[in-house]
């Protein structure tokens, strides 16, 4: 049993933290893209594109992330739908690793 199996709800938490900034950066780029293809385009306009794309960029690397961890877990992808609840992402980490278990 290697560390990443021992241990997946830690590379969940750090997986999602660390693409935090990376979706601030991108979000940044992505309005200095738009800003510079029309520069009368008004900044909030600007703004809100950018932060859209980067959201949903992050609950795509969120999910994609979480589905690996479960089925490492040895759990069906039907646990994904606790992400849409409050508070799920604590219930997703409050899953046992059976994979861990049976080994």
């Amino acid at each position: 049993m290697n560390w990443f199996q021992r241990h997946l709800n830690w590379i969940w938490v750090l997986t999602v933290v660390a693409f935090y900034p990376l979706d601030f950066a991108l979000g940044l780029l992505i309005g200095l893209v738009l800003y510079s293809t029309d520069p009368y385009m008004a900044y909030e306009t600007v703004e809100g594109i950018a932060v859209a794309i980067a959201v949903i960029v992050n609950l795509v690397i969120l999910f994609l992330v979480s589905g690996w961890v479960l089925r490492q877990k040895s759990r069906s992808l039907w646990w994904l739908l606790i992400l849409f609840v409050p508070f799920g992402g604590i219930v997703f980490l409050c899953l046992e690793n059976r994979s861990y278990l049976q080994s």
